[in-house]
């Protein structure tokens, strides 16, 4: 009976272990990408901060569009094949600038699923094929 008994709590110390270390990895993995968003000082509440830290942009552009919002909407329909150079927001319109690693037709999809968008107008403002990218320019406003 010991014998069993002993084994049963080393397997529950080795079962125990080994979800301890995940944690640990899950938590350095979720500080990483808090560290990518707010610096190196991420503080004792780092979702309280970065939840004032979107107000702070929403305060600023509170007549204008969400960059946050802006981001998402962009997003969506992408995938890995996207790359997002700039934003420029003034107001309720802005521009978007980036590259699509691909052919026309891959591009093409992607501006079709933005036009779907309910909450943002996507317009093409210009494209340019450079080598294996599409370079791009998009007016985005608020519909």
């Amino acid at each position: 009976m010991f014998v069993i008994g002993s084994l049963f709590l080393g397997g529950q110390g080795l079962r125990y272990l080994f979800h301890y270390n995940q944690l640990e990895e899950i938590r350095s993995e979720i500080n990483a990408q808090y560290m990518s968003a707010l610096g190196q000082d991420i503080g004792t509440s780092p979702f309280g901060r970065l939840q004032f830290e979107h107000g702070k942009l929403l305060a600023t552009n509170s007549i204008g569009l969400d960059p946050l919002k802006l981001l998402a909407a962009l997003s969506r329909p992408a995938d890995e094949n996207l790359r997002l150079e700039g934003i420029t927001l003034s107001g309720k319109t802005g521009r978007v600038r980036g590259s699509f690693a691909g052919d026309e037709q891959g591009f093409t999809t992607y501006f079709d699923k933005l036009t779907d968008d309910d909450h943002y107008l996507f317009s093409l403002y210009k494209s340019d094929p450079v080598g294996d990218r599409i370079v791009f320019s998009l007016n985005v406003e608020l519909q």
